[in-house]
């Protein structure tokens, strides 16, 4: 994994005083050391586990894990833009109502991007 912390949930935890135990507690989670090991980019949150945690802190995903986040954004991306790719040359409905949807992803993505760099 990475050696800096891909998510804020440290820092939003003591900032509403929560012990590692207590914010386990409320993520469901079985111990204060996976509350830990998420801190420190040590274990991957599972999707329940981000659920919880914009529950916990009223924040959305990228907010809390914007490495994360990022990670799994360009993944998608690349894989949208080579299907994208792929059905350029097809014509039928079902590639046309795919080619929309992968454009929309796209352009989300843009439009994100172009928020951020502003």
């Amino acid at each position: 994994m990475r050696k800096e912390p891909y998510s804020y949930v440290r820092r939003n935890r003591l900032q509403w005083g929560l012990t590692q135990r207590e914010l386990a507690k409320l993520l469901g989670l079985s111990s204060s050391g996976a509350v830990s090991r998420i801190e420190h980019s040590k274990r991957r949150p599972s999707t329940v586990t981000l659920i919880a945690c914009s529950v916990v802190f009223g924040l959305v995903t990228p907010d809390l894990f914007p490495i994360l986040h990022a990670e799994i954004e360009e993944a998608v991306l690349g894989t949208a833009k080579e299907l994208y790719e792929r059905l350029e040359a097809k014509n039928d409905k079902q590639s046309e109502l795919k080619r929309k949807l992968l454009k929309n992803i796209l352009a989300r993505a843009i439009k994100h991007h172009n928020q951020k760099s502003v």
